[in-house]
């Protein structure tokens, strides 16, 4: 999926190979790209390496790390809401 080829379903199912809250985790990598960022899918490692996801070409992007700090982001602002 690169420049805008691929549909959101093919970007979940690859996503869902690396985390069970495939939502969430569309919408952290979707925050990259909207940056003009790249996400590198490395198929050719096992699931669990801390480089099979990587943001650019070596930088470890850590998915469920990510989702964690975007859930507790959310709390804190319906709290503050509240």
């Amino acid at each position: 999926m690169y420049n805008g080829d691929g549909s959101q379903q093919d970007m979940f199912k690859i996503v869902d190979r690396y985390t069970d809250d495939v939502k969430n985790a569309f919408i952290v990598i979707n925050s990259y790209l909207r940056r003009d960022e790249f996400i590198v899918f490395d198929f050719t490692r096992p699931e669990d390496d801390t480089l099979a996801i990587r943001l650019r070409f070596n930088t470890p992007l850590n998915l469920q790390k990510k989702i964690e700090v975007r859930q507790k982001h959310k709390k804190k602002s319906t709290s503050a809401n509240e």
